[in-house]
């Protein structure tokens, strides 16, 4: 549902769904979770670089999937 939904707010040609477990594979934050990412044909996937993005840009991302979700 939820990659559903980020595929069409992003505007997306489709999504990667990722789950690392240990450092080994690149997992920094020590709970589960999945990343959900909106792709687009062509773009190369970066490596996870650890750095977060402006809160404003997150916060702006997480209002529009809600409304998707929503309905």
């Amino acid at each position: 549902k939820v990659a559903k939904a980020a595929k069409e707010t992003f505007e997306a040609d489709g999504v990667t769904v990722m789950q690392f477990n240990e450092p080994a594979a690149g997992q920094t934050v020590y709970h589960l979770h999945f990343h959900i990412i909106p792709r687009v044909d062509g773009a190369p996937l970066r490596p996870h670089s650890g750095t977060m993005e402006d809160q404003g840009v997150l916060a702006a991302n997480a209002e529009k999937l809600r409304k998707a979700l929503a309905g």
